[in-house]
């Protein structure tokens, strides 16, 4: 990627929790605290969901045999380093730093799991082919899996219930909740 992509794409980037405001608020003028408290919080869940998408990214890269050792090159890192972040463990455990990756998920077992996780203050943050990748916080969670023919409106319709969307892995969707008092 050339330098003049890189930067256009990081501009985009910059600028979606603004575009975000202007399109429901209208032009963004900063005469308030919530003002500046819904940027923050739109701009946390667009990068939230960056990182969300360079590991799907990734993933995809990998079963188009793209190797551990070009993808690191692609994102400047070594083969060794982008295979910790991205490439989860051989059983569960601790994955790059952050991720905690409990393997072995199924559609029968994950809601368990997931319980299980929240309650011993782990974040769910993304799901894959029989995983599911959580973070330690300081806070006990809920999660809900829904199947819905309209995700658009089951997300809005849980977003209004304080659920916040983590991903999709068809036909499920996933949503998390902090616990009251957590």
């Amino acid at each position: 990627m050339d330098i003049a992509s890189e930067q256009e794409i990081r501009a985009r980037a910059g600028n979606l929790a603004l575009a975000w405001y202007t399109e429901k608020h209208g032009e963004f003028a900063g005469r308030n605290r919530e003002d500046y408290g819904e940027m923050v919080v739109a701009a946390h869940v667009a990068a939230e969901e960056s990182r969300h998408a360079l590991h799907r990214w990734v993933d995809a890269a990998r079963r188009a045999s793209l190797s551990w050792a070009e993808i690191g090159g692609l994102i400047g890192t070594s083969k060794q380093a982008a295979q910790q972040r991205f490439g989860g463990a051989g059983a569960d455990g601790d994955v790059g730093g952050e991720a905690i990756v409990r393997t072995g998920a199924t559609a029968f077992n994950e809601l368990a799991i997931m319980a299980e996780e929240g309650g011993d203050g782990r974040e769910l943050i993304g799901t894959g082919a029989l995983s599911l990748i959580f973070r330690q916080t300081d806070s006990r969670w809920e999660y809900r899996r829904v199947t819905a023919l309209f995700p658009e409106s089951a997300r809005a319709r849980l977003e209004r219930s304080g659920w916040a969307y983590v991903s999709s892995w068809y036909p499920f969707h996933y949503f998390k909740r902090r616990l009251a008092g957590a």
